[in-house]
């Protein structure tokens, strides 16, 4: 885990036990044990430790929280794995336009898609160019966003007077389906344009 602040959270997830699901109990609590400690998994502490794991030629799996890889020890990470194809990179959770995340995950699976051949796709992070050669994977699923279906229910359920709400957060075309569809169930909406000042009252 090279990511100071995933180590944190988990470190607070870990110590509030009272929060956990009934399987989790079960499974781990009961028998003395945390679950998200394993032996398998060691928390990087040190910038120097960091740059050792970056240099590491053994198998390995680096985990890592950088938000659609746009910062952090996670750049630097790529930067020594990308350009070789025995590596893979596991996108997990959602890629917005216009992020690093995004361009490996459509220029990777598109190079997939040929074969992988060619020329390999290059990157540009970091002030430099890198090729693109370690396979590319999406896992869905682990999102920590909520639904349109779950955005409605909070709204509905809030208990909060709503004037009016305005999508600041997401890609164009989804804020406008999305502000369409909240429309429908009686909210007023609006998307603002960039740069475009709201006043609250």
């Amino acid at each position: 885990m090279d990511s100071p602040l995933a180590t944190k959270i988990t470190r607070v997830f870990g110590e509030h036990p009272e929060l956990y699901d009934c399987e989790t109990h079960v499974r781990f609590l009961e028998h003395g044990q945390n679950p998200f400690m394993a032996e398998q998994i060691h928390f990087i502490s040190s910038v120097a430790e960091s740059m050792d794991l970056m240099r590491e030629e053994k198998p390995h799996v680096v985990i890592s929280a950088s938000g659609m890889c746009e910062g952090g020890r996670l750049l630097h990470n790529l930067r020594y794995k990308i350009h070789q194809p025995r590596n893979t990179i596991l996108l997990v959770g959602y890629m917005a336009q216009n992020t690093l995340g995004r361009r490996i995950l459509e220029q990777g699976i598109a190079y997939e898609k040929r074969g992988r051949s060619g020329p390999a796709p290059i990157l540009k992070f970091l002030n430099k160019a890198y090729p693109l050669k370690a396979r590319v994977v999406k896992l869905g699923g682990f999102s920590a966003h909520a639904d349109k279906t779950e955005m409605l229910h909070f709204l509905k359920q809030s208990n909060l007077r709503i004037k009016q709400i305005s999508l600041v957060h997401g890609e164009e075309d989804q804020m406008f389906s999305f502000a369409k569809w909240l429309g429908k169930e009686g909210f007023s909406m609006k998307v603002p344009s960039a740069g475009e000042t709201i006043g609250i009252r």
